[in-house]
């Protein structure tokens, strides 16, 4: 059984990381092995709701992972992974830690290929189990950065944030209040959820927007209000600024409304098929998704490392357990 402290640390390794970075280019350039799609099943009589997904390899052979959400009074989410050939479990696994990792780690491939050159200074909005695996995983796909910046709307709960990344990391971390500063001054911005909304206007020229908003909340980018344009808007370019190139994980669905602005698969830069950015000035938009097959590989990949590494919790089943 593994803890979110047990999932960080299978996860936060460099080979494991390096490992799943070309799982996900992989995937994106349609080299991986072939996974079906998660199929949800209804429990009328429960309030929970089961997500079972595609058969993939494990550290025991074929497996599949199970996600069981609870109702809002029960337990925290939890992943657990069976062995495809008689359904033997063989891992539980904080889902909430989880989570984190398996939208951070694409979003760490596509910092590299997305950055502009030597960035030093993230500017991280959001503080809660989101933002922690997705600095790590950036701190890991971007080593020329030298200092983090830290905005939540819980003041408290970024304070821990900063204290326990510098920590971990050996960063220059500090939490900051004004989002807009903190926007304008950085050289890569990550936004994971559970903070003040960024705006296109605030982005340097060059600098690089990683929205994960799309895999660590439900809410859809916001409308433009009276203080401006919000940034998760396609194609949106700040006033008197520079252009703003959209970059989606995977493409979008069906035919976008207005295709001059339609957002960049981010498998065509990684194939060498396209440019991040016409001009060095260009702000680029990474917004994350869901990636067919990854939540399945992410969670026997980390599973089988965790039991390697020995770390976790030995769970008995059956008669003779307590």
């Amino acid at each position: 059984m593994l803890t979110s402290e047990d999932v960080d640390d299978a996860f936060d390794d460099e080979a494991f990381m390096e490992e799943r970075f070309s799982d996900v280019q992989r995937l994106l350039l349609g080299r991986g092995p072939a996974l079906g799609p998660e199929t949800p099943v209804l429990l009328p009589a429960t309030h929970c709701r089961l997500t079972v997904g595609p058969h993939t390899s494990g550290p025991f052979g074929r497996c599949f992972a199970v996600r069981l959400d609870p109702g809002a009074d029960q337990s925290a989410p939890r992943v657990e992974l069976l062995l495809a050939d008689d359904g033997s479990l063989l891992g539980l696994v904080d889902a909430g830690a989880l989570d984190g990792w398996r939208s951070a780690i694409p979003s760490g491939l596509a910092a590299r290929y997305l950055a502009p050159p030597a960035p030093s200074l993230l500017g991280l909005f959001g503080s809660g189990e989101p933002a922690w695996s997705c600095l790590l995983v950036l701190h890991h796909a971007l080593p020329s950065l030298s200092e983090v910046h830290v905005v939540g709307r819980d003041p408290a709960q970024a304070r821990d944030l900063a204290t326990a990344a510098a920590l971990r990391t050996g960063l220059r971390v500090r939490t900051s209040e004004d989002a807009r500063a903190t926007a304008a001054g950085a050289d890569v911005v990550a936004t994971t959820g559970g903070h003040p909304r960024v705006r296109a206007e605030w982005l340097a020229a060059g600098a690089l927007l990683i929205d994960q908003t799309a895999t660590a909340t439900t809410a859809a980018t916001a409308a433009p209000t009276a203080a401006g344009p919000a940034v998760g808007q396609v194609g949106l370019v700040p006033p008197r600024g520079p252009a703003v190139r959209q970059v989606s994980l995977v493409p979008p669905r069906g035919p976008a409304e207005d295709t001059r602005h339609e957002p960049l698969p981010l498998a065509e830069i990684v194939a060498g098929r396209a440019l991040p950015r016409r001009s060095g000035s260009d702000i680029v938009h990474y917004q994350g998704a869901e990636l067919a097959g990854w939540s399945a590989i992410a969670a026997a990949a980390g599973l089988g490392h965790a039991w390697r590494r020995d770390v976790g919790t030995p769970v008995r089943l059956g008669r003779g357990s307590p």
